[in-house]
């Protein structure tokens, strides 16, 4: 179990961390999301002791472990570009933290070898024992890393970005693979990412976080399905953003608002706002109840889908349809259809608190 509690980290003038409060339960595979800046990775070297917070403490299964050396605290990390010694063989590199132990924990020489191989052997690459770092893949390389960083038997595994450097086909295999080796050595394990499919395709529970602050802890289905702010709305995915008539047209849409669902008190400084994720609206060649009139503005096939850009008076909004659907509709530009969401979540917010990023008007 780590245990994050109150941490504050400032650099200069800058708020790195703010109050953060966090429980990673022993075994369990956590995601820290969030945009270039919100404090993920600064949190991440906290954890592994190359930075020391201002505020708060850090506890390993108990113990403080807030002002312990990096090498004290039995964490293995994995870095997004590598940083393998070029000059050392595949199997030197992975042996390279058992070697520099002080004498009196080295092991002896066939049982480094014998870890070394029983790794390689998890991460399928024992045939590469001799190889140099230059004569591998990116993907081979961030496997050969992770070894390195299981070698000396860690409690806690953190990882910086780790498949940030590969290209999209090989960053896909590789996440499938870290889910399934977790599942084999089943350590606490923290990976930071700013990738949304990858935080919810990895990890148990994904942590969303933005200046400094956690926004949101959960289950990937429950980030995704229950946003708990605007900003985790419109940060994991694609999301129409409604600033106009709420009250009026729009709360009379979608099972949430007919329920009177909204997020905070009504009140002079804030507006109520929808949220409709794009494949959360139908659309329809004629008109049906509660379906709003809107002009087809583009029409854009994405592999199995079709992304269908609408304009609904000044409103731009996005949905999207499988093929056989699209093409019932036989839509082209300039058509006019009737859209209705399926779901709507409403939130009150301060006229200048969204993110920018979110689909529509």
């Amino acid at each position: 179990m780590i245990e994050i509690s109150n941490v504050g980290k400032r650099f200069g003038n800058f708020t790195a961390l703010d109050g953060i409060d966090l429980k990673i339960p022993t075994g369990e595979l956590v995601a820290l999301l969030g945009p270039s800046g919100c404090g993920k990775t600064t949190l991440l070297r906290i954890i592994a002791g190359m930075e020391t917070p201002d505020a708060g403490n850090i506890r390993f299964a108990g113990a403080d472990a807030t002002r312990l050396h990096a090498r004290e605290r039995r964490v293995g990390f994995v870095f997004q570009h590598y940083a393998l010694f070029r000059h050392m063989s595949v199997f030197e590199n992975v042996a390279f933290g058992l070697r520099v132990k002080p004498r009196k924990e080295r092991p002896s020489d066939a049982e480094i070898r014998r870890r070394v191989f029983d790794l390689l052997k998890l991460i399928q690459l024992e045939w590469l024992a001799d190889r140099y770092p230059s004569q591998l893949s990116g993907g081979q390389r961030q496997r050969i890393a992770l070894a390195r960083a299981l070698a000396v038997e860690p409690k806690v595994l953190l990882l910086d970005e780790p498949f940030g450097a590969l290209d999209t086909k090989v960053r896909k295999e590789l996440r499938r693979w870290l889910r399934r080796l977790h599942d084999e050595v089943h350590i606490s394990s923290v990976f930071v990412t700013h990738d949304q499919e990858e935080a919810l395709e990895v990890a148990d529970r994904v942590v969303v976080m933005n200046r400094g602050r956690i926004e949101q802890i959960g289950t990937p289905d429950e980030v995704y399905s229950n946003p708990a702010s605007p900003f985790v709305y419109q940060f994991l995915g694609n999301v129409n953003v409604f600033r106009d008539r709420v009250q009026g047209r729009w709360a009379s849409v979608g099972n949430e608002a007919l329920d009177g669902t909204t997020d905070g008190a009504e009140n002079a400084e804030t507006n109520p706002v929808a949220f409709v994720r794009p494949h959360d609206i139908e659309i329809e060649a004629s008109a049906v109840e509660g379906a709003f009139e809107s002009t087809v503005k583009d029409v854009h096939t994405i592999g199995p889908i079709v992304r269908v850009e609408l304009l609904h008076e000044t409103e731009l909004i996005e949905a999207e349809l499988t093929r056989e659907r699209a093409h019932a509709l036989s839509l082209t530009r300039g058509q006019t259809v009737w859209f209705k969401p399926r779901q709507i979540k409403i939130f009150n917010v301060p006229g200048n608190a969204l993110e920018e990023g979110g689909s529509g008007i």
